[in-house]
């Protein structure tokens, strides 16, 4: 099921690092910046904002390192297996770490196929199709069963 939306908060001094990383990342899934209602708060979304990113007061006072800060995981349902991989080679290119490439993952369940990057702040965001490959269009036009539309080369049609 995909998400309605959700919320990242991250410092202030990477807001826009953070922002600029996810709108690459995400373009091949048909994100954009749809909403910025206030300076350090945007929406991204492909039909509506659904994935929101806030800028928060850097906490000069905190010492602890930041693999110990806590992190968001974020799934982004896809239709097809080919957006997993166009998502983690735009998410690489714009800056982001991988943290598992494109492939199926069984221990989930048999159809589970993703790709995980982590962002500029270290959340862990990932692109997950839950269906098997032989269940997107595309899959069965190299086998034939999708051909001229119906009615082409018939005569008298």
């Amino acid at each position: 099921m995909p998400i309605s939306h959700i919320g990242l908060s991250v410092p202030l001094s990477r807001f826009n690092e953070t922002v600029t990383f996810y709108k690459s990342a995400l373009a091949p899934l048909g994100y954009k910046e749809h909403l910025r209602p206030v300076e350090n708060v945007v929406g991204l979304g492909a039909m509506y904002p659904d994935f929101w990113i806030t800028g928060v007061k850097d906490d000069d006072d905190d010492d602890e390192p930041a693999q110990q800060q806590p992190s968001v995981h974020v799934a982004f349902s896809i239709k097809h297996r080919a957006l997993a991989h166009a998502f983690h080679a735009a998410a690489l290119a714009a800056g982001g770490e991988c943290n598992g490439g494109p492939g199926p993952r069984p221990q989930y369940h048999r159809f589970y196929y993703a790709a995980f990057v982590r962002d500029p702040v270290g959340n862990n965001i990932e692109a997950v199709c839950m269906w098997p490959a032989w269940t997107h269009w595309e899959y069965w036009v190299g086998w034939g069963v999708f051909g001229k539309g119906e009615g082409e080369g018939k005569k008298g049609v």
